[in-house]
């Protein structure tokens, strides 16, 4: 319809456009054909171009980079941008639709006992901001209330009270509550002490007279037998209630202080013995009043502490000091600490602050409190992980070849170790250590070969037979088991040998010649000598030839079967170590070259040091990317719908929170809800804990209830989660394709002129002008991998919570199948983006030459690829421990009262990020060099541009014509590859 020129000028963007007329509607309609025709996401000029993608690189065609990466290139895969942009539209679309209904402070804010969030309008919390500490009655007052309802003396009024006329129902029910007898709900009795005179009130006073607190920290206290300090302090969740107080973590005053007298749980088996006990005419009044006027507490104001009184009790003894985020860290008053002592009180402090950290360890919300705070910290962080990668780039040049052939060698030692590790386990004697057995074991089979030797030199041989503890033994073993040299029966020094000395009776018989092992008289277990040790004076040894250590008392692997399988594995990793030998061998040409290719790469890197710009780059982007990503997912994170846990109250804990294999009805999906105990309401007619005013008569209680939890992932997430996803690859791939076509524009430069010019700007102008589309398509289908991933990773969690533990090993088992598919990708999109950047083909075309080529030269890649991970791992090690290393000092300098796990995790994940783009580069511009360099082999220009590190492989006499496969393990200099094209004969 149009011809090639118009089409050429519009889609290259020429000025020479502007002297073309169009009319409107057949410029509409040539800008979608210049789509199609330039490979609008692999579309019919894919079809064309893949024709030839097995074609080798060429002088002359199309195919031709001797003067570097084409510079006659189109836009590519276009609508693939177009999709790109229109999915952040849909992007922001969604984010601020969540904005407006989020509460990003919901996955931060401290939570009290119940679920609801201090200082926010749910739950009526706005002006109480603080979570402190109150005493939890459950866990203390329980204890001591039970010990009076299940005493002697209340055993004697409710049977009074309870069997007049001989109905003892009530009475059976309060045995069994009490285990005093048998029952289906005990398995034992309880064990509880009989109180005596005084004892209950002494042991609540405790608790209720701020006066007589302190004493409940001291070794003194009435309560020790069934709490202490420590106990205290290091539970912190189980001897407190959280709730949320006013502003400040100052404890308020007890100006108008509620009253409030104990009752247990309306769910207590024991509750209704209790009540009698308070209120039956037939208890003495001694029970009564014991009820009455101990079990009175004094409770925070309403205005200070907006719950029921119950939960507003004042811990003795305790104060609260300001933490981050919200949270008061309980620590000891003054009287307390004055009553235990200062080093106890660091220790309980300690304690407490150790407890809190793991009770909110667990939660979303505090870590990123616990971000938000070392803010600072971070930042520093990100700087000198930066300046660690960029030491490292700058290390590998100059060590890369170290390092390579370093890991080949630790790889072979550590096979090597690890198959005699594994033996010497499976010949280990019991009371042996492992390392006195590989020791014994190796001394054995020196003096065996020593032995050996000598025999062979000198024609003598020693007769090495002992029975039982060696009496007979007329050997030449010399050495002790530890491989100690044995010092002469006739020397006295180092040690003094008498009496053992040659010919001297009783042991005249027992031939103490020289320095051999011997045991003259039985007097030791077996053979033994004087060492020339002046630290040990004598050991046992062995006859020479047992190699296998005596066990007397048996192995430390007791079955036979068990030992034969460690020794078969033993031999198994030692043919892997041979293995690895003959491997190493018979590719060190292939190995060679990847070393050149990786010095190569480093030149590179040197050469341009600029380039390293481009992760700095990447990380400052995903940075502020991922930060603005995380406050728009937090709108969207915290939109819990209302209905998502139950609101029904439950007669169970194991009902709402579930056991190990039914899940609870609070805890039945994920993310999953909590659980918490509710008391009931006493002027309620219809409460489901608490019953008709407070009396559960014919009915069960129901006090257990479910709170949601602070996030939920749902549809507007998922779509947010992708786009992270497809940003981050996309992001990933600018980097690539920048740094690929950069190193192609250095590696086809003239020596002269290699590293003058600039390659970089040229790189990124392919990039952003042309290839954007092509990047936007691969980046997708690898985020698309990965969002089923993380998707199955999902189901998996959902699976846990409902217990179906065959689903959760299913969905395991696809979640690594699809990160192994997810290594493919990337790796066919890396060696497509080096492609996209040498030939500007769209992104299909470029996947499948790169296949063709990755086919062509296997083994080179293969070798490459290995080598790459094993640098690349160190790097990621490297960067890794030191990143965490130095993050945590820092951290100590700036925040030493924090929790360092959060931040830790924090400088985990950087330290990660900052490893991948630093590694990026290198391992981009190995991949690059290994890409030019059989591109010149194909072309046969090798010696005109293959750098120096590379010169050194190439023949100088290429004549014969051979493929990779004709002669895999090469020999001698690797030729240049000319592989013949499918329609050659012969």
């Amino acid at each position: 319809l149009f011809g090639s020129r118009e089409q050429a000028l519009f889609c290259r963007g020429l000025p020479a456009l502007r002297q073309v007329l169009w009319s409107p509607g057949r410029r509409a309609a040539g800008f979608v054909l210049c789509h199609l025709r330039m490979g609008g996401c692999c579309g019919k000029q894919a079809e064309k171009e893949t024709d030839d993608a097995h074609t080798e690189f060429g002088k002359g065609g199309d195919r031709d980079v001797s003067g570097g990466p084409l510079k006659s290139r189109g836009c590519t895969d276009i609508i693939c941008l177009i999709i790109f942009l229109l999915h952040w539209i849909g992007y922001f679309a969604v984010t601020f639709a969540g904005v407006k209904d989020g509460e990003p402070a919901k996955l931060y804010k401290p939570r009290d006992f119940k679920g609801d969030y201090c200082g926010l309008n749910a739950g009526g919390l706005k002006d109480h901001t603080k979570l402190l500490r109150t005493l939890n009655l459950t866990a203390t007052v329980d204890q001591i209330a039970k010990q009076l309802v299940c005493s002697q003396g209340a055993q004697e009024a409710l049977k009074a009270a309870w069997c007049p006329g001989g109905n003892c129902a009530d009475y059976k029910n309060y045995e069994c509550a009490c285990c005093l007898k048998p029952c289906s709900s005990c398995s034992e009795s309880l064990g509880l002490k009989e109180p005596g005179s005084g004892t209950i009130s002494s042991r609540m006073s405790e608790f209720t007279n701020p006066a007589q607190g302190t004493s409940l920290f001291s070794s003194g206290s009435s309560n020790a037998m069934d709490f202490s300090a420590e106990s205290f302090l290091s539970e912190v969740t189980k001897y407190f209630n959280a709730v949320c107080m006013t502003k400040s973590c100052a404890l308020p005053t007890m100006e108008n202080a509620r009253r409030y007298v104990y009752s247990p749980s309306p769910d207590a088996s024991w509750k209704k013995a209790w009540d009698a006990l308070s209120t039956n005419r037939f208890v003495p009044s001694s029970i009564q009043n014991t009820i009455n006027q101990s079990f009175t507490f004094n409770a925070y104001p309403t205005s200070k502490c907006p719950y029921h009184a119950r939960y507003c009790i004042p811990f003795p003894g305790v104060k609260f000091k300001e933490s981050q985020m919200d949270y008061c860290m309980p620590k000891l008053d003054d009287n307390a600490l004055a009553a235990v002592g200062d080093s106890m009180a660091a220790a309980l402090n300690s304690n407490a602050v150790r407890s809190m950290a793991s009770s909110v360890e667990s939660s979303f919300g505090s870590a990123v409190g616990d971000i938000m705070a070392t803010m600072d910290a971070f930042c520093v962080m990100a700087f000198f992980t930066f300046v660690i990668g960029l030491t490292f780039m700058v290390l590998l040049r100059f060590l890369v070849g170290i390092v390579v052939w370093g890991s080949l060698c630790i790889v072979l030692v550590g096979l090597t170790l690890g198959g005699f590790l594994v033996y010497f386990r499976s010949i280990q004697c019991k009371g042996a250590g492992l390392f006195d057995t590989a020791v014994e074991t190796s001394v054995a089979l020196a003096t065996t070969a020593q032995h050996a030797a000598y025999n062979a030199a000198t024609g003598q041989v020693f007769d090495e037979t002992m029975t039982g503890d060696g009496q007979d033994y007329r050997g030449a073993q010399i050495r002790t088991r530890t491989g100690r040299l044995c010092q002469e029966w006739s020397a006295q020094s180092p040690h003094v040998t008498n009496p053992y000395l040659p010919g001297a009776y009783p042991y005249n018989n027992s031939d103490l010649s020289r320095n051999y092992c011997r045991n003259p008289l039985g007097v030791a277990n077996t053979i033994w000598c004087f060492t020339t040790d002046t630290a040990k004076k004598w050991q046992e040894c062995r006859p020479v030839g047992a190699i296998l250590p005596d066990c007397p008392n048996g192995h430390v692997i007791n079955d036979e079967m068990g030992r034969d399988v460690l020794f078969a594995v033993a031999i198994a990793i030692w043919s892997l170590a041979g293995i690895w030998v003959i491997a190493v061998c018979c590719l060190r040409n292939r190995i060679a070259l990847a070393v050149a290719v990786n010095k190569v790469a480093a030149q590179f890197v040197y050469n341009n040091p600029t380039i390293l710009g481009v992760p700095v780059s990447q990380m400052i982007i995903a940075f502020i990317w991922i930060l603005l990503w995380v406050v728009g997912a937090s709108f969207l994170l915290s939109q819990v719908p209302a209905g998502y846990t139950p609101t029904d109250a439950f007669a169970t804990y194991a009902e709402a929170y579930g056991t190990a294999d039914v899940p609870g009805k609070c805890t039945g999906k994920w993310p999953q809800g909590m659980v918490w105990k509710y008391q009931g309401d006493n002027s309620s007619a219809d409460d489901p804990c608490s019953g008709v005013f407070g009396n559960t008569f014919n009915m069960t209680p129901k006090c257990w209830k479910c709170a949601p939890p602070r996030y939920v992932f749902d549809a507007r997430f998922a779509a947010a989660f992708f786009t992270l996803l497809w940003n981050n690859a996309f992001l990933v791939a600018v980097g690539q394709l920048t740094i690929a076509g950069a190193c192609a524009g250095w590696f086809f430069t003239k020596g002269q002129d290699r590293g003058k010019e600039n390659v970089i700007r040229p790189a990124l102008y392919n990039c952003f002008r042309y290839h954007l589309g092509s990047l936007a398509l691969g980046s997708f289908i690898l985020a698309v991998v990965q969002f089923i991933r993380y998707l199955m990773m999902y189901f998996e969690k959902q699976a846990a919570a409902q217990k179906n533990r065959v689903m959760v090993l299913v969905l395991k088992v696809i979640q690594c199948c699809l990160w192994l598919f997810e290594k493919c990708i990337k790796f066919l999109n890396k060696n497509a983006y080096i492609q996209i950047a040498l030939l500007g083909t769209n992104f299909c075309t470029s996947a499948k030459n790169a296949f063709f080529l990755i086919m062509r030269n296997a083994l080179r890649f293969g070798v490459v690829a290995l080598l790459g991970s094993i640098i690349r791992m160190i790097g990621f090690m490297f960067i890794m421990t030191a990143t965490m290393g130095l993050g945590y000092f820092v951290l100590q300098s700036f925040h030493p009262d924090i929790s360092p796990i959060v931040p830790m995790m924090c400088y985990f994940i950087l330290g990660y990020m900052a490893s991948l783009l630093f590694m990026n580069v290198f391992g981009l511009a190995v991949d690059t060099c290994l890409q030019c360099f059989i591109a010149c082999e194909e072309m046969k220009i090798t010696e005109e541009f293959v750098p120096g590190p590379l010169k050194s492989l190439v023949d100088q006499n290429p004549g014969k014509k051979r493929g990779w496969f004709s002669n895999p393990f090469g020999k001698g200099k690797v030729a240049p590859v000319d592989v013949p094209s499918a329609g050659d004969k012969g």
